[in-house]
């Protein structure tokens, strides 16, 4: 087994990608800044290779599959902003 189950994957874990919107001048609302979205790591695996690492059934069905190297543990970039009124 390896440690990292991610280990051939590594240089592509950065999962969490950003894009800036276009803000024309013309617009009537204020910019909307960086957007975020997230990549599944199965777009960075050109094919499933034999032996990946699996979880439990018990993890698995926690973190929604069942080998580790397709695991992605999202972390939302939006927590711990709050919206108010001025925000809007």
């Amino acid at each position: 087994m390896m440690n990292n189950p991610n280990a051939p994957f590594a240089h592509h874990l950065d999962y969490m990608k950003t894009y800036q919107p276009f803000y024309s001048r013309f617009d009537p609302c204020p910019p909307i800044g960086v957007k975020y979205y997230s990549t599944p790591p199965q777009l960075y695996m050109g094919f499933q290779p034999p032996g990946l690492q699996q979880f439990s059934p018990k993890e698995a069905l926690k973190k929604g599959t069942l080998w580790a190297a397709l695991y992605d543990p999202y972390k939302n970039p939006y927590e711990g902003k709050r919206r108010t009124h001025h925000d809007e």
